[in-house]
């Protein structure tokens, strides 16, 4: 399939290349040159709103097409935002938005088919089932699969709830750039505005995929302690705020 026989859609995210002397720091902005150059083959426009990037870094993203934007807030949930609002503000043609991690690799080569059942679906949100957790550290799989039994239980069907990728339209973003960060604008900030849409008849589209985590990140962080201390930290913002947010809209 050629672009021009493709759905016309752009790939957000938010880039900071840290400390080359901290390992997981120096692969990730490795893997995340990766993300950017399989959507360059894929001929999907890419928007980073980026921080803690050298002038070297900042040139190899622009060798790759992506569309560099310096970070004006601070926190994860306001950097987000800035992402999210960047894509049609940059790019108001599109009818879809992908935000990601840009880490995730794998995730360009999933994209074409979520939106395409989105808009035979005439949904406004589309978020990915992971269908194994192989290759992942155990720990990362654990607190993926946790998220998800919880989350699977509380909406009545199956959600990766904690899987971070998804795909925007004009009718979805709102919920995500008018988030107030109710429940400290962490990981939150991407997964209560889902809840919400959820909740609205706007329309969502899960499909199932094959992800594959990059082996690169699987090797830096299996058995990381400052990796496993994460974790507890995303269960302690996740799940709370998940619990509390589906019984405040089912009230």
């Amino acid at each position: 399939m050629n672009m021009a026989e493709r759905p016309r859609f752009v790939a957000l995210t938010t880039i900071r290349e840290g400390n080359p002397y901290n390992r997981v720091e120096k692969i990730r902005s490795e893997v995340s040159l990766d993300t950017a150059k399989n959507f360059q083959v894929l001929q999907i426009p890419y928007v980073a709103i980026y921080d803690e990037c050298s002038e070297i870094y900042l040139k190899k993203l622009g060798e790759l097409d992506v569309v560099p934007i310096p970070q004006s807030g601070k926190g994860m949930g306001v950097v987000r935002r800035e992402a999210i609002k960047a894509g049609p503000e940059f790019y108001p043609e599109a009818t879809h938005y992908l935000w990601l991690e840009p880490e995730k690799s794998n995730i360009p080569f999933h994209v074409t088919k979520l939106v395409e059942t989105m808009e035979q679906n005439k949904s406004s949100l589309g978020l990915f089932n992971r269908v194994s957790m192989e290759g992942y550290p155990r720990e990362q799989a654990f607190y993926y699969l946790f998220c998800r039994k919880v989350a699977g239980k509380l909406l009545g069907f199956d959600l990766d709830y904690a899987f971070g990728p998804m795909i925007l339209t004009a009718a979805s973003i709102p919920y995500f750039i008018n988030y107030a960060g109710e429940y400290g604008d962490r990981w939150d900030s991407i997964l209560i505005p889902r809840l919400r849409v959820i909740k609205s008849d706007l329309g969502i589209t899960i499909n199932k995929i094959h992800f594959l985590n990059d082996p690169r990140m699987t090797a830096v962080e299996s058995g990381n302690p400052r990796m496993i201390l994460k974790r507890f930290q995303q269960l302690a913002n996740i799940l709370p705020s998940l619990i509390k947010e589906w019984k405040k809209l089912n009230e």
